[in-house]
């Protein structure tokens, strides 16, 4: 393939340094309490262009999470978001594993770094996503016609069908997510909504313009909101304060944004839904150190909690309770079960 380039942007997330002290009241002094320093990469492989997608100039991204050991090692890859194409998602994964760092470290020792983030975004030197085909056109006309007059039935089977197009470019990818999130509205399922939301690729300014990207995000921050997903609202809302077109409303989402702050700190319970869906895993960031799981509908097999510098796995039992320490930073849960298994996850309220 001479036409062929990889252009890989890189957005890696590590948790910064945690250095901080506690005040002495007898002394009215600080001590050091510990000092943990974040692992630096050494050595990244860039992922193999799949040769499919190369061969159709589609183009596409996965976001991934993953630990990074105490020799320095990659391990426990999540594929946590993808444009849609498990070949670029197998591609950035195999690679990612490959990947050698040079340990975090606390008060001199190596550990564990449990939350760490990068999307890997897949870009043609030609220009790549050459439009819509025919095939999908025709598809993607029957949908909207039918999602105009309601025929939610022939909505669903439309939708599968762009599932099984195994050749979708980055654009297609873009008006089919779009479109299921269209469905999801009329259907009032705002988890499936923003599930569709959060696959549309807002990086390149082509696919989409900064006013859709604006309508877009100020969407998924409603949503996130609404979700009780208050850490994602939050990154949602750093997304928007780097536009331009979104300033008129920044003053309203920074004053929703302030609520729910409140709403964390307050003393009522954060309710969560959760729904395993068609995928291994279902995740969730926590914003309280205390949670339980119950009226579980379907097998889950196991629960991960991955936080900055610490990592635990449990079983999972109806009505169980968990509490975290508040030395564990950022933490962030992963529910492994049965497809379309479903749960309610409760985060209490903080103790003092």
């Amino acid at each position: 393939m001479k036409n062929k380039l990889v252009l890989l942007t890189l957005i890696p997330s590590f948790i910064s340094p945690m250095l901080f002290a506690q005040a002495d009241e007898q002394l009215k002094l600080s001590k050091h309490i510990s000092t943990v320093v974040q692992p630096e990469p050494i050595k990244r492989v860039h992922p193999a262009y799949p040769i499919n997608a190369a061969r159709y100039n589609r183009e596409g991204w996965a976001r991934m999470s993953f630990i990074v050991e105490k020799d320095g090692s990659v391990s426990n890859v999540l594929v946590t978001e993808t444009s849609g194409s498990k070949d670029f998602a197998n591609a950035a994964k195999s690679a990612v594993l490959k990947w050698q760092y040079k340990p975090a470290f606390e008060n001199g020792e190596p550990i564990q770094q449990c939350i760490n983030t990068v999307q890997l975004n897949f870009r043609m030197n030609n220009g790549g996503e050459k439009g819509v085909s025919r095939r999908f056109r025709s598809k993607y006309n029957k949908a909207t016609a039918a999602l105009e007059i309601k025929d939610y039935q022939q909505v669903e089977e439309l939708l599968v069908e762009f599932t099984k197009l195994k050749k979708m470019h980055l654009s297609e990818s873009n008006y089919y997510h779009l479109l299921a999130a269209d469905y999801a509205y009329d259907i009032n399922d705002k988890e499936l909504q923003l599930h569709h939301l959060n696959r549309v690729a807002l990086y390149q300014e082509h696919l989409t313009p900064e006013s859709q990207k604006l309508a877009i995000l100020k969407t998924r921050f409603a949503l996130e909101v609404s979700l009780n997903k208050f850490n994602h609202a939050q990154a949602t809302l750093e997304q928007l304060h780097k536009l331009s077109a979104a300033k008129p409303y920044l003053a309203k989402l920074n004053k929703t944004m302030a609520k729910v702050e409140a709403l964390i700190g307050g003393d009522k319970n954060l309710m969560i839904e959760g729904n395993i869906k068609d995928n291994d895993y279902w995740q969730h960031r926590l914003v309280r150190n205390e949670f339980s799981i119950n009226k579980i509908n379907g097998n889950l097999h196991k629960l991960d909690v991955r936080c900055a510098n610490k990592r635990h796995v449990y079983t999972v039992e109806d009505n169980n309770t968990w509490t975290i320490p508040n030395s564990w930073k950022s933490c962030s849960v992963f529910v492994y079960g049965d497809n379309n298994a479903s749960f309610k996850l409760i985060e209490h309220p903080l103790k003092t």
